[in-house]
């Protein structure tokens, strides 16, 4: 399942949005319509941010993890919050030179307003994550095997390669009954 997808369908999955473009139109802040253990991969990729933390975005996590079937992958690819706040304590202007470039508006002339519009994205964006957020809060909710990993151009959006945090976690598998 490619959830969260907006306009970036994939062929071959069941690319799943609100927007009319995706497979299935669901609004992903509410319980998810699928079997439990019914799913074998789920891929999110810039959608996770959007979502309030803790409530929205912890809920989304554990009926991703409810539907993952044993072994099963999620893969999850938000801004990369570590680069722009690095960037700013050690006064590298890289991060903000590519901002300005590519994702932010004119407006944002200063580092304070690229760090703002990040952070934001208008009213867009609910929260930000660097790794060590991210897998605390992956394993908190039962995920395991949680490893940072590289753009991949067969499954990644050549868009996001830049400023993008990209992250495997997998649902153990089941312990009691040996499989």
């Amino acid at each position: 399942m490619n959830i969260g997808c907006g306009s970036n369908l994939k062929l071959g999955w069941i690319n799943i949005d609100l927007f009319d473009k995706a497979d299935l139109q669901l609004d992903l802040r509410e319980p998810l319509p699928f079997a439990a253990e019914s799913v074998q991969q789920i891929y999110s990729e810039h959608f996770f941010e959007h979502l309030e933390y803790p409530g929205q975005a912890l809920d989304f996590l554990k009926e991703s993890l409810r539907i993952l079937q044993p072994k099963g992958l999620f893969s999850i690819v938000v801004p990369d919050t570590e680069w722009p706040l690095k960037s700013y304590a050690n006064q590298d202007e890289e991060y903000f030179f590519i901002a300005r470039k590519l994702w932010h508006p004119v407006w944002c002339n200063t580092r304070m307003h690229n760090l703002n519009y990040h952070f934001r994205q208008g009213r867009e964006h609910k929260y930000a994550y660097d790794f060590e957020t991210l897998s605390q809060i992956l394993s908190e909710i039962g995920f395991v095997s949680i490893l940072r990993r590289s753009f991949n151009p067969a499954i990644d959006d050549e868009s996001r390669r830049i400023g993008s945090l990209y992250v495997d976690a997998y649902k153990l598998k089941r312990e009691l009954d040996g499989r």
